[in-house]
């Protein structure tokens, strides 16, 4: 299971790819951030270490929706005005403080408080219509899969040695999508990066409904929990992918200029 979680990520990591090229990094961004490395390493610590075990991470993966939050917001405020270095140490900071204060909660009031983040803070994130995505090349995207993979794979890991409760926050770290972040930033900008931050920040409604399924489902339902929580998560996308700002596809753009190269074709007399 740690070998088809390593192999995941770079999938993952080159569906967002393909999105952002079409419809810009704010989509790229909610397709990254979906729990699907996530599913596949619960599956692994309920074969390694029993369905009590996936549960407790399951369950510490939605405690933490909070911390990635403040991860996007503090990432994308600090992006956009004093650049990518700062901006990354920012998130990852925000992530680690608010991850610190999540163990001496209880449960029950930290995913009330994860409810609440996602309905008030995707206002603080930046607006407007993104950009479609330039062309990536293929050396960017080959390490963005690499550097998706080899996290991911840090973070089964982590849970086989740590316990579920740590591994949680390992795997709900927002890796996945901080490699996306870097890369939009290195090859579009900033305002593009936080775009894809945005993204992210959408997204995390679906995260926290399949890691709460899960946390229900499984005591009971075993593995047959984790399909239940993907079926969650996907009816709660359109949902979230509505608030998604998409930019103009560039196929409509060229299908245009080809109609009005058509019709001025066919009105030339010659």
């Amino acid at each position: 299971m740690v070998v088809v979680s390593v192999l995941l990520a770079p999938a993952v990591m080159a569906a967002a790819a393909m999105i952002e090229r079409r419809l810009g990094p704010s989509a790229a961004g909610w397709v990254a951030a979906l729990p699907i490395a996530l599913s596949v390493a619960i599956v692994a610590v309920a074969l390694d270490a029993g369905t009590g075990s996936a549960t407790a991470l399951a369950l510490s993966a939605a405690t933490h929706v909070p911390a990635q939050v403040a991860f996007g917001v503090a990432f994308a405020s600090v992006l956009v005005r004093r650049g990518l270095v700062l901006g990354a140490a920012a998130g990852a900071l925000a992530y680690l403080a608010c991850a610190a204060l999540i163990p001496h909660a209880p449960d029950v009031l930290a995913v009330t408080l994860a409810v609440v983040v996602l309905a008030v803070v995707p206002r603080l994130m930046p607006g407007g219509r993104p950009r479609p995505g330039s062309p990536r090349r293929r050396v960017s995207t080959a390490l963005s899969c690499t550097a998706a993979a080899i996290i991911v794979g840090v973070a089964v890991v982590t849970c086989r040695l740590a316990g579920p409760q740590v591994a949680g926050a390992v795997a709900a770290f927002p890796t996945i999508s901080m490699t996306l972040a870097v890369t939009v930033v290195r090859r579009d900008g900033p305002v593009a990066g936080a775009h894809a931050l945005l993204g992210l920040v959408r997204s995390l409604p679906c995260y926290l409904t399949f890691c709460l399924v899960v946390a229900l489902a499984a005591p009971a339902a075993g593995l047959v929990g984790i399909p239940l929580g993907l079926l969650a998560c996907l009816a709660a996308a359109p949902a979230t992918w509505r608030a998604v700002p998409l930019a103009h596809p560039p196929a409509l753009a060229l299908d245009r200029r080809a109609s009005v190269t058509t019709a001025q074709v066919s009105q030339d007399p010659k």
